[in-house]
Parts: C-alpha cells; structure tokens; sequence
C-alpha cells in the first residue's frame, strides 16, 4: 500500500512500507523491527518521558464543581458530588451539551471508566503516568505496564506502582482487575491477539477492557495518504479499521457486549500535523495556520463529523468490552 516510508516525526533511521490486508483492511508494518531494536524506534525526546502535570478536577472552581456533578451521575462517582439539592439535576442537564460531557470525562470519554468502590484499574501501556494518577485521585487502586524503562521511572516517580515489562510477561494474578485500559497501545504490540487474550485473563468476570488506537479507515488517512501522523512507522506495527478491531474482541472468545465507535476529538491534530510535514517534512513541527487553512481545517471537520455515524471516519477507534461470566 505504501513503499518507501522514514519516520518523519524522530527521525529513526529506517526504510519501510506498510502492507493493507485484503480480508479486513487492517495495516501492517513490514519489516518490524526486531525486539532488541525497538528501544532505539523511541527517541529520548518521546512524549512519554517527560514529567507529566498533576492531575486536578479542574482549572477553576466551575469547571471542578460541574466535573463533579457530571460524573457523579453519570458513572457512579458519587464520592465527587458536590454538596447541594440540585446537583443532580445539574449533572444531568450538563449531560445533555456536549462539550461539557466530553470535558467532564476530561476529554478520554470511556477511558474514564465507571467506578467501583474499592476497584482496581491496569493500564497497559502507562507511559508517563498521567493517566493513572488521574484516575487514583478519582478513587481506584492503579497499577500500570510500561516496556519503555525511561517513562516507567516517569510514572513511579509520580507515585504510580509500574511492571517494566509488556502484559505478557507481568506477575499479576488472573482476575485481579475491574478494569483494564490502554490508550494507543495495541498498534505498537507484535501479537494483538495475545495481547487481548492476556489483558482479558486479568480482568474479574463482568470487568470491562477499552482499548484506544488510530483509525486506519478514518477520513484523514483516506485524504492525506501517506501523509498521515497515525501511520507513524517504525512504532506502529498495525494499524486497525473498527471491524478488524472487533473481530479480534470477538474472536477472542473471552468479551461480550463489545462495542465500537470512532471519536473525532483528534481531527484538528490529524490536519495540522499533515499540514506540519507538508510545510517542513516533520509531523511535529510548529505550524500556525493562515486563513486559508483555518478555512480547510474547518471543512474537514464537518465533513469528518457528518459523515462519521455511517462510515466510521474519526481518527480514533475506541473499543469498550464487557468480559463474559464462565
């Protein structure tokens, strides 16, 4: 599908393509890097090893206060609500606008996952940290995996009990988790069958996994090709469209209730970083947008939006699964 693509963000050395599967159209990396070369595929300055703000409900005593009454309501954080007759009502008329529900999930919608009392959350994946200290102060027990030593040591730092490791090899007891999440991850996994067979042996009967990765079928890469940021070769190994995703939840014999959407919250990132590279041949270089591309930005996010519900063109997949009772 694409011949001849360098890492436009890092700069790892390196000439690859990417290989479409004719049965579900999912993408493939070829070649992949062997396991002992992969630390070199993150460079120093990745995302991940920079030390992360602290979490907080909110930059001001509003935007804390409707957080509070949000999730209350709708996922069970009632140890969040603030104090009043009328926050429940509150939180529900909130629900019903849609930039208030995204922010009060802090813009991760089912990332943020229902609370448990007493429940314990696994992140795979767990970089810097900064999901995990966000959700330990929202009440779970959190533990993390991270493969990358320089971003576990981020994330300890910040508190956060990590495995260096990849979910396969972690010690961690069968059905030991009420939930388990990873964001971005599963298209950096050699094997994301094993992956979820493994995630899923962890989580406790009725325990839900969710699981973030770019769109292969979004509108962006249909548009921009090969000038794609989600492509990020040499670190993503496989690039899923939302029903190679869930035929890999369901084949896995282990999760009912899946279920797959395709937020648009990363279109405004998908176009600018295209812009970026076509400017300077760099996905993560600075670039202010001129009228013309304002102009362009905006018509690429309706048209993404509109279109979304029937051809599933956001940029991410998000797949939420319930694991099924023996």
């Amino acid at each position: 599908m694409y011949q001849h693509l360098t890492d436009r963000a890092y700069s790892v050395p390196g000439d690859w393509q990417i290989i479409c599967c004719s049965n579900c159209r999912s993408g493939w990396l070829n070649p992949v890097p062997v396991p002992k070369d992969l630390p070199r595929c993150y460079a120093a300055g990745y995302y991940t090893h920079e030390t992360p703000p602290p979490p907080s409900m909110g930059s001001s005593k509003v935007i804390a206060f409707l957080r509070g009454a949000v999730l209350s309501v709708q996922k069970g954080y009632e140890h969040l609500r603030p104090e009043g007759h009328l926050v429940p009502a509150i939180g529900r008329l909130s629900l019903l606008i849609p930039a208030i529900r995204r922010r009060a999930s802090f813009n991760l919608g089912e990332m943020v996952v229902p609370y448990q009392k007493g429940g314990r959350l696994l992140e795979i994946g767990c970089g810097d940290g900064s999901y995990l200290s966000l959700m330990r102060m929202l009440g779970w027990t959190v533990y993390g995996i991270e493969p990358d030593p320089m971003a576990a040591e981020v994330a300890r730092a910040a508190g956060c009990d990590v495995h260096v490791g990849t979910i396969e090899d972690a010690q961690f007891e069968a059905e030991s988790f009420d939930a388990v999440v990873s964001h971005h991850v599963i298209e950096h996994v050699y094997d994301p069958k094993s992956f979820v067979s493994s995630a899923g042996r962890l989580l406790t009967n009725g325990g839900v996994m969710v699981v973030q990765t770019p769109n292969f079928q979004s509108l962006g890469h249909r548009l921009f090709g090969a000038d794609t940021f989600s492509l990020d070769p040499p670190r993503h190994l496989c690039l899923f469209t939302p029903t190679s995703l869930r035929r890999l939840f369901e084949e896995s014999n282990i999760f009912r209730r899946v279920r797959i959407t395709t937020p648009t919250a990363c279109s405004r990132l998908a176009f600018r970083r295209r812009c970026a590279v076509r400017e300077t041949g760099n996905f993560l270089a600075e670039f202010k947008p001129g009228r013309r591309s304002r102009w362009a930005e905006s018509l690429f996010r309706a048209v993404e939006a509109s279109g979304n519900a029937v051809f599933h063109w956001g940029e991410e997949i998000q797949c939420t699964a319930v694991k099924a009772a023996l």
